[in-house]
């Protein structure tokens, strides 16, 4: 955290540049003349830090207001997202996914790198090549930092993945091997689900929604909670384990040691390898564009399959509705290339098994994002990071 820079004025400012970028931030476009009557400020005291921002480059002067009535206009200043940018990383065994965006998370830019073997070693060496590449175009004087999501266990300071099944990685201290080849100060980790979950919330269907759940249906199941605008996440980071609720405890072995849990029935593999023993297809023939194909041409062993795939999955999100009451819940992850069909599904067992009243307020979403949400919350957490500890005074700094 940010050290006090001592008492009166000077600290006085500290906090009033901090409001003031804040709510210009938050608003987009104000006048000087609003935020002073807005924050009972001065009117000086907003001008003179107005101007800061300006010439630091947070702010534009953007023209006086056009209004029908008489008097002096007030003259409208705007926020400058792109003046600074960050970096979202989001990992998988297969592709690292990047995103480019400003203050606002909005991404400027967008792509992904398959690899073959997710090893530290490798991870390092595309993250660095991709952030050599993209500061060809943006200056990295103006980057905050790099947010990186994994999917797996991290340690309570985030430093660290302590285990990733996905990845094969156990206890990699990742930020350290990036600082050691990465000229960056600040690289924040965090679980790839909640960073998705995050990106939901400041740039995709959970934006203005104070009450949502996000849910990945993929290899695994992940989940994250927005209770009140803020992410939940538990006594050790690890709130959102839908995937290991018991669906039905003489199923299938789960990874995590139990027996039936969710991941064992709705989780890609488990349901490619019900397929191929029913279909008598060899397993590496099927993926989710075989899985959809098949459902366009009615084969009754794939739609009874996925019908009680859409049962599981609705059946555990009333668990969630009964618990947290929330407005909606977005459904992301390769799975939801079936959703067309799985929603039907999903909201009649939803309708079923939650209370009534509660299941008639939540709507359920596709996620408009994938594969890109979980980049693009690990840039809203490098962000509020920063935005959280930056000294106030370096929000003049040019």
């Amino acid at each position: 955290m940010i050290e006090p820079r001592g008492r009166g004025p000077t600290l006085a400012k500290d906090i009033n540049r901090r409001t003031i970028y804040n709510v210009i931030k938050q608003k987009r476009s104000t006048s000087r003349i609003e935020l002073a009557k807005m924050l009972k400020l001065n009117k000086n005291t907003v001008n003179t830090i107005v101007d800061e921002l300006i010439h630091a480059g947070f702010v534009q002067d953007i023209g006086q207001k056009k209004t029908t009535s008489a008097g002096r206009k007030p003259t409208i200043i705007e926020f400058q997202a792109k003046n600074k940018w960050t970096l979202g990383v989001h990992l998988s065994s297969s592709v690292i996914h990047f995103a480019v965006t400003d203050l606002y998370a909005q991404p400027l830019e967008k792509f992904s790198i398959p690899i073959e073997q997710p090893t530290p070693e490798t991870v390092v060496f595309t993250i660095k090549s991709a952030l050599d590449r993209i500061t060809n175009t943006y200056s990295q004087d103006h980057c905050i930092g790099i947010g990186i999501g994994i999917p797996g266990l991290i340690n309570k300071n985030r430093t660290h993945v302590i285990q990733s099944s996905h990845l094969d990685w156990m206890d990699v201290p990742i930020i350290q091997e990036l600082q050691n080849e990465i000229q960056m100060d600040y690289i924040l980790l965090d679980n790839s689900v909640k960073l998705a979950t995050l990106g939901e919330m400041w740039y995709g269907m959970g934006h203005g929604v104070s009450n949502f759940i996000y849910c990945n249906f993929g290899n695994g199941v992940g989940c994250g909670l927005i209770s009140d605008n803020k992410l939940i996440r538990g006594e050790t980071n690890a709130a959102g384990e839908l995937g290991h609720v018991i669906i039905d405890s003489h199923g299938p072995k789960c990874i995590c040691g139990n027996y039936g849990c969710l991941e064992t029935i709705v989780g890609l593999p488990f349901i490619f390898e019900r397929l191929s023993k029913k279909a008598a297809v060899p397993i590496e023939n099927i993926t989710m564009d075989w899985v959809v194909d098949q459902i366009a041409a009615n084969n009754d062993l794939v739609l009874s399959d996925l019908e009680q795939v859409g049962n599981a999955i609705g059946h555990s999100l009333s668990q969630i509705i009964n618990l947290l009451n929330p407005k909606m819940i977005i459904c992301d992850g390769p799975l939801m290339k079936a959703a067309y069909f799985l929603f039907p599904i999903i909201e009649q067992k939803i309708n079923s098994d939650s209370v009534s009243l509660l299941a008639n307020e939540v709507k359920l979403e596709r996620s408009q994002l994938y594969p890109m949400a979980g980049c693009i919350g690990a840039a809203a957490l490098m962000i509020e990071s920063w935005e959280d500890e930056v000294n106030p005074n370096d929000l003049i700094t040019v």
